[in-house]
This record gives structure tokens, C-alpha cells and sequence, in this order.
């Protein structure tokens, strides 16, 4: 299913599917709300401070993948270094934002509205796309409304594409409906026939037998939700962009308590999903990227709970074939000892944030002018 050239009607842009075939680009962000904590995701394995900040926490050697002789993968991870092995992943030690708040819910709005405006990041580049918009080019797995598609043109909010109704599963009333659109001249009739379209290859989805993956989804609400998202590319219903939330039970990615007894599981749920994810997509996988992000890291230095609490730079993980800078691991540090380290012991934050998402953004559509999507962002 292709996307046509917009219309413009009185300066408002009115944007519709075709019923031609067209593989364009997805990306899609798994956000880690509470603040991942990426010196466990991903240790510094080869730093001693890193070593004499956490006596409980370090990861041991035992306990990880090494890549690159300082950064590892925890081996609660394992299910990624197939990726790693095959040049799909790569991983951005060290961003952040400039939020200085330590608070979740402002340090996550900043983030999705990419920097001090309105909006969300994701919605601007989908207003701001070189190929028109469709009625399902943004779907956000979940119950509410991401900030980061806030504006979007379109879109959804599902939990499953069970939810994609038109309020009647009567053939006749349908058709009847097509016919209508069909007669009606101009952008209003296009929509009308797209959604139609769309929901169309949707109903023809449901209505068959459920294919199997290569490889099993964890029974888990990301591992469910990345399943949808997987149907949804691979029915090609003008899919551009999807959000999905990986928060797990209880505080999730919060860990200021006993982390090691809360992080492993969720470590693992996250990369089994995503393996199990690309495996599903097959040769859907080449034209997709998904990036992995959190509001903020955690402080170098364990605390008196066997936790770790509020920092600064974290971790991002972007994963697809022909990645921006290619795949590897792109550190902002490499020393974590203590006069390194910014305000109260954080990890200090090298790139923004906003910088990798701009040069992935830029694999999606090569057109799409990032100033209009990140338009306060600076440097390189």
C-alpha cells in the first residue's frame, strides 16, 4: 500500500492512502520508563571507578558480553548479541538530556517534545515527511497518547489491531460506505477510501490463522505489544512510526531498591522481545530501525539501598540494518572516576539525545528537514 502525494486545502494538509504497494521506511522507539539505569544495561566493565562505585552492583566479567575491551552487554541481555554479531546494533553510552529537574514526569515530557516546545518530536516529523500521511501512519501500542506523537497527524492509540473497527463488521454497510467515498471528489473521498483500505488489509489479517514467529514473544505487555506492531508493518497499512512503553511490574526502571533483584528481569524481557521482533519481521526487518531511550540514567555510585538513584547521561540502543555512523559502541567516556563525573556522581552527558534521533530520523526520510523537527537543537 502506497502513500500519494497531499493535497493542500486552504493551507491544511490532507494527506490519504492509495492501494498501491510501497515498502517505506518504520521506525519504532521502545521508551524505558523510569529511568534505565545504563552502566547495567551496558557496564564499563573496564573502568575501576566503575568497580569502586558499586561493591554490590558492578556487573563481574562473568556476567557480561564484552565488545570492546571497556563496554559490555549484560548477559541478561544475551538475546541481542546476535544483532551485535551481525552489525544491527549499536549502542550511544553517555546522551541525555539537559533536564536538571531529576523529576520522571518533567524529565520524560522534555524528552518526547524533543527540547523546550510544543509537541511532541515523533509528531513533527511525521507532519514534516516528504510522503503524505495515512490514517494508520503513527500507532502507539498502550492506553494513552504518547507526548511524542502529540500533534501528530492521525494516528492511534491501541493495545492490539483488534481495536481497528469502523463501528460495523457489516459487508453491505461498507460497501456502501466505499461507494459513498468513491463519489466524493477531492482529499475527503481519498481518506475516506484509504482508511477503508486499511482497515480492509486489517480484517483480512484478523480473519486468517494466526502465523508463528521464528522465535517466541515473551508473554509480556512489551513482547505483546511489539507483536502488534509486527502485524501492522508486515500488513503494510502505511505504518511510518510506533511507540511502545517497556515498563515492567512494580517501579519498573526505577530501581533505587535492591536493583539487581528488579533490573534482570526486566534486562531480559526487553532483549528477548526485540530478538524475537526482528526475527518476526523477516525481510520486513531491512526497512526497519527501532531506537531504544530513557528519560534519564542513574548516578555512577550505588546508594545505601543496593539501588541507584537519579542521574544524568544513560544509555540508547538503535537497532537496523545500515544504521547512521554504523553499528558499534559510541561512548561519550571513558573514565568515571569522580572528577569526571557532573553535579552529585553522574554520568556526564556527552551527545544529546535529540542528535541520535535526528540521524536516525534521516534513514526514515532523507528529506524530512530536521531543523523543523529539532528546532532548537545545536552542535553536532
Amino acid at each position: 500500500m502506497a502513500l500519494k502525494s497531499s493535497n493542500k486545502v486552504s493551507g491544511s494538509r490532507i494527506d490519504f492512502l492509495t492501494s498501491e504497494d510501497q515498502h517505506q521506511p518504520v521506525l519504532v522507539v521502545v521508551f524505558l520508563r523510569g529511568g534505565a539505569d545504563g552502566l547495567t544495561l551496558a557496564p564499563p566493565h573496564g573502568d575501576d571507578a566503575y568497580h569502586r562505585a558499586r561493591p554490590t552492583l558492578a556487573v563481574p566479567e562473568s556476567g557480561l558480553h564484552d565488545l570492546n575491551g571497556y563496554i559490555g552487554l549484560n548477559k541478561s541481555m544475551s538475546s541481542l548479541m546476535p544483532l551485535w554479531e551481525e552489525g544491527l546494533l549499536a549502542l550511544h553510552h553517555g546522551v541525555g538530556s539537559n533536564d536538571v529537574t531529576r523529576s520522571h514526569f518533567a524529565a520524560q515530557d522534555l524528552m518526547e517534545h524533543g527540547g523546550q516546545i510544543a509537541g511532541g518530536w515523533l509528531a513533527r516529523f511525521l507532519r514534516h515527511h516528504s510522503c503524505a500521511q495515512g490514517p494508520l501512519s503513527s500507532v502507539a501500542i498502550g492506553t494513552t497518547m504518547p507526548e511524542s506523537l502529540r500533534g501528530a497527524p492521525g494516528g492511534a492509540v491501541v493495545q492490539s489491531i483488534d481495536e481497528f473497527k469502523i463501528g460495523t463488521n457489516d459487508r453491505g454497510a461498507i460497501d456502501r460506505l466505499r461507494r459513498l467515498y468513491e463519489a466524493t471528489p477531492g482529499p475527503l473521498g481519498e481518506a475516506g477510501k484509504g482508511t477503508l483500505d486499511a482497515i480492509s488489509r486489517l480484517n483480512s489479517l484478523r480473519s486468517g490463522p494466526e502465523p508463528e514467529a521464528s522465535e517466541t514473544y515473551p508473554d509480556s505487555r512489551l513482547g505483546r505489544g511489539l507483536r502488534e506492531i509486527a502485524k501492522l508493518i508486515k500488513a503494510q497499512v502505511g505504518l511510518v512510526a510506533s511507540t511502545i512503553d517497556a515498563v515492567g511490574g512494580g517501579l519498573g526502571w526505577d530501581t533505587h531498591f535492591v536493583q539487581s533483584t528488579a533490573i534482570d528481569e526486566l534486562m531480559k524481557d526487553l532483549a528477548d522481545s526485540i530478538r524475537a521482533f526482528v526475527a518476526d519481521l523477516d525481510s520486513y526487518a531491512a526497512r526497519t530501525k527501532i531506537v531504544v531511550m530513557t528519560e534519564f540514567g542513574r548516578r555512577v555510585s550505588e546508594n545505601s539501598s543496593f539501588g541507584t538513584d537519579h542521574g544524568s547521561g544513560s544509555l540508547m540502543l538503535t537497532i537496523g540494518q545500515d544504521l547512521p555512523g554504523g553499528a558499534g559502541v559510541f561512548s561519550h567516556f571513558d573514565d568515571l572516576s569522580s572528577s569526571h563525573l557532573l553535579g552529585p556522581g553522574d554520568v556526564p552527558v556527552g551527545s544529546d539525545y535529540r542528535h541520535v534521533l535526528s540521524d536516525l530520523l534521516g534513514t526514515i526520510d532523507a528529506n524530512c528537514d530536521m531543523e523543523r523537527v529539532f528546532p532548537d537543537l545545536t552542535g553536532a
